[in-house]
């Protein structure tokens, strides 16, 4: 089996759509109230406007072969 990974830094207020959708999805499940959801939104598009908002995603692939 062979594991890799590989992180994708991304910066800018292009990556504030990854981050909302989860941000409003929370709140829609009710994880975190409205005015939470708001106010973290709020800081983030902040964070961007300061050019200081970044967003380090791992991803992961396995992949192996079954023994015949």
């Amino acid at each position: 089996m062979t594991v890799e990974v590989h992180t994708g830094v991304f910066t800018g207020p292009g990556i504030l759509p990854l981050i909302t959708g989860p941000a409003e999805g929370a709140c829609s499940t009710g994880a975190v109230t409205r005015e939470e959801t708001d106010n973290w939104i709020a800081e983030q598009c902040a964070r961007a406007e300061a050019d200081r908002l970044s967003l380090a995603l791992p991803m992961f692939m396995a992949a192996a072969t079954a023994r015949r």
